[in-house]
């Protein structure tokens, strides 16, 4: 067998086995969300729905399980890398913004830790060695739809719903009302980690 063939092979089975952990742990993470204080509820299933966080990570499972079943289908590819993107942003979002905001004993514990830091790095290095594929700059601006389209949702429920269904600015990024500030940081920084993308498809794809 040649040793492109294996290598392939290998590559497949590792994508594999991190998309399943990965489907895994977003299960089992959410089942655990029905429970609290030694009840559960359908509400507490709820509660989690609200957040970019929760969204990205059941987003990039999909993708995973789409992966996983289809690994050869190229828009399945595209799927994982906005779900990738996504996760990345609420990783680096955790490590930079709310870590030092909100202390990160509090947004790394329990199952936090495994939405912000756990499948994150596994979807990276999953996506990034080894279902790598060329990724044209057109493509890889699909990177930022993720965060754009809850953006919108985001803004609406903070400052535009009606007063009784509105959200509590639980991201902060309507302090002082300076919510424009918060919306090109988030679009600049999801922009850098599609272009970081991008380079590593460009010169691993090159090679």
């Amino acid at each position: 067998m040649p040793v492109n063939d294996i290598i392939r092979g290998m590559s497949r089975t590792v994508s594999i086995i991190l998309n399943s952990i990965i489907v895994v742990v977003m299960a089992v993470t959410y089942v655990t969300f029905f429970r609290k204080e030694g009840k559960w509820s359908a509400a507490n299933g709820r509660r989690p729905l609200k957040y970019f966080t929760f969204l990205s990570n059941v987003f990039c499972a999909v993708a995973s399980l789409l992966v996983i079943i289809f690994p050869d289908v190229y828009a399945v590819f595209l799927v994982k890398y906005a779900g990738t993107v996504a996760v990345t942003v609420t990783m680096v979002t955790v490590l930079v913004f709310l870590g030092p905001v909100l202390g990160y004993k509090r947004v790394l514990q329990k199952q936090d830790f495994w939405l912000h830091i756990i499948n994150p790095v596994l979807a990276i290095v999953s996506f990034g060695v080894f279902e790598r594929q060329a990724l044209s700059v057109p493509a890889a601006f699909l990177g930022l739809l993720p965060v754009v389209l809850y953006g919108i949702l985001y803004g609406y429920k903070v400052m535009l719903a009606p007063e009784e269904k509105r959200w509590e600015d639980f991201y902060g990024f309507n302090k002082g009302g300076k919510w424009y500030i918060s919306v090109c940081l988030m679009l600049l920084g999801t922009a850098a980690v599609c272009a970081a993308f991008r380079a590593v498809m460009y010169f691993t794809t090159a090679v």
